[in-house]
């Protein structure tokens, strides 16, 4: 299944609250938070996407720690709404 649609099927239902790109190694791994505080994670190396997940780990806790990583850059509308 392409990882969009999958990402879709995932939501079931729930809204996008964030969004954020982690640049690094030639890939990138995008994260949606969601309204229910779940986090999809979709992954897409050279060779195209290898991934989607519905992680039960908020989303900001998933930024730190790719944030955290060397050789690493985040981008998006990630930051908390004030």
């Amino acid at each position: 299944m392409h990882p969009i649609i999958e990402a879709s099927r995932l939501m079931q239902g729930a809204q996008i609250t964030r969004k954020a790109a982690v640049h690094a190694n030639g890939g990138t791994i995008f994260l949606w938070e969601l309204s229910t505080g779940d986090t999809i994670e979709t992954i897409r190396s050279s060779q195209g996407f290898s991934s989607t997940a519905l992680k039960a780990i908020p989303f900001i806790d998933r930024v730190d720690y790719y944030s955290a990583m060397r050789g690493t850059k985040v981008t998006g509308s990630y930051q908390l709404q004030a």
